[in-house]
């Protein structure tokens, strides 16, 4: 028995006083791939989670059956109670049982893990195949089985996509007074972008489309400690931030033009920013276009819900419809609004469309879009 299988005997009594008993079984059946890699003496982590990710697609796959009207629903989130994406999660919890058949009680729940993988993999392999246990997914793993070359025990197309309220548009910006102010400056100077980490992939697209001069400093511990550092002059700018969040929770740094983007990240120029190029804008071949759009997948699909794949069509019908309902509730756009959310929504059989595009890619495409962000 492994690790994460001994915390959760030891937790199971908690779990069914709780009421979540289904979250031991879960945990039970898809090992511990849900609590990430565990340190084994002389053995590379990386082999240590493909060898559960191989292992965790043996479980028995449910069957697909009718909604069954008036049972409560369950929506998780990927994340821990607090962020944004548990934020929107809620809202549309609150909402969508109006839209159900029998008006369900919907139960939000949290169910972190492996960034976001842990609820993927739940919904794919043991969540039930009727239409009451749904997830509001990273959009970051959306890439993950074109990307990553281990295999995963999920698979991005076969999930039912639902809907998403949003979009997002990631911006790479700029501080007033840094050297740099635009996209053509990096040719001739050093443009010196703060972060955790996590901007590292839009840092390589834009460095390998432009050939500009780009540094990293990584290792600040999150987007407070990176602003102090563009206030202080430490560095230029900053990446994988998104204009939605920069407007939320910086607005004056928007309205007295602080922070300057210089770059979209997404599909099409926010009606905001009509003046600020697009990374596709800076593709030279078509190879790059076709590969960007496997890597712009997670910003079309910006807040993704989601549900086991095989549902049935009528059952799938059903939630994409109550969740596009859900968007067009008064009280759910008020509530959008106090948190600064803008609602764009997007209709879950579009998101189908896309994710089934980008996986249908040549893999020549793929290849590309691989050495774009191919750690230097």
């Amino acid at each position: 028995m492994c690790i994460c299988e001994i915390q959760t005997e030891e937790n199971r009594s908690k779990d069914m006083l709780a009421g979540n008993d289904n979250t031991h079984t879960i945990n039970k059946h898809i090992g511990c791939y849900l609590c990430g890699p565990i340190a084994v003496p002389g053995v590379p982590i990386a082999a240590i989670v493909l060898a559960f990710a191989m292992v965790a697609p043996v479980v028995a796959q449910p069957i697909a059956t009718p909604f069954p009207t008036g049972k409560p629903v369950s929506i998780h989130v990927g994340t821990e109670a607090g962020g944004t994406n548990d934020q929107i999660m809620r809202i549309v919890a609150r909402h969508l049982g109006k839209y159900l058949p029998g008006n369900p009680t919907v139960i939000s729940r949290n169910t972190p893990g492996a960034g976001g993988r842990r609820l993927a993999t739940l919904l794919a392999n043991t969540a039930p195949r009727d239409g009451t246990e749904l997830g509001a997914l990273q959009r970051g793993l959306t890439t993950d089985g074109l990307l990553i070359d281990s295999p995963l025990p999920f698979k991005v197309p076969e999930l039912t996509w639902i809907g998403t309220p949003s979009g997002t548009t990631d911006l790479c910006v700029v501080w007033h007074g840094a050297h740099v102010q635009n996209i053509a400056d990096i040719q001739n100077t050093e443009l010196v972008i703060a972060g955790t980490g996590n901007e590292t992939t839009q840092v390589l697209i834009l460095q390998r489309l432009t050939g500009g001069k780009i540094r990293t400093v990584i290792g600040y511990p999150g987007g407070a400690a990176i602003n102090l550092a563009l206030e202080r002059g430490e560095a230029d700018g900053r990446c994988s931030v998104s204009w939605e969040a920069l407007k939320s929770n910086y607005p004056e740094w928007v309205s007295e033009r602080k922070a300057r983007p210089i770059v979209q990240f997404a599909f099409a120029r926010h009606p905001e920013l009509p003046d600020v190029p697009l990374i596709g804008d800076l593709a030279k071949t078509a190879i790059d276009r076709e590969a960007l759009g496997i890597l712009l997948l997670p910003q079309a699909l910006g807040f993704p819900f989601a549900a086991p794949p095989g549902l049935l069509p009528e059952v799938s019908a059903m939630l994409r419809t109550a969740f596009a309902q859900t968007m067009r509730d008064p009280q759910l756009i008020e509530e959008a609004q106090r948190i600064k959310l803008e609602l764009m929504p997007v209709r879950g059989e579009e998101l189908q469309r896309l994710v089934r595009a980008a996986y249908a890619a040549p893999p020549e495409t793929i290849a590309h879009a691989k050495q774009l962000i191919a750690p230097n």
